[in-house]
């Protein structure tokens, strides 16, 4: 595995990214880079995507990449797409609503005991 992907809360909403190439929605996330582990590698993209920084909680691999769950933090900069808080996924989105069901799920339960 050499994906990641951040499920940040703020809340009880979530900040998805709008990728203009996929028309939709999705996660922020990208390619690990051979020195990094997955909690420095979405920090990293969710930074570059969104222009928010973000604590991660926990980190879970999927069958083909990994998910983490994390805190939003402040937005230090543009990002590279457009970006939006959701408390439940809109219609359009970049990827199949399958993939998100159940990760959001986890990544809420373990975002609220912090």
């Amino acid at each position: 595995m050499n994906t990641v992907y951040t499920i940040a809360f703020d809340g009880h909403d979530f900040l998805m990214v709008y990728n203009p190439k996929r028309k939709g929605w999705e996660m922020p996330g990208g390619s690990m880079e051979d020195n990094e582990n997955a909690a420095d590698a979405a920090f990293r993209e969710y930074l570059e995507e969104s222009g928010h920084e973000i604590s991660v909680i926990a980190v879970k691999a999927t069958d083909d990449c990994y998910v983490c769950a994390a805190a939003l933090g402040a937005k230090i900069r543009d990002g590279e797409f457009i970006s939006a808080l959701f408390t439940e996924l809109p219609d359009e989105l970049a990827f199949d609503r399958s993939e998100y069901d159940e990760v959001i799920e986890w990544a809420r339960s373990v975002t609220e005991k912090k």
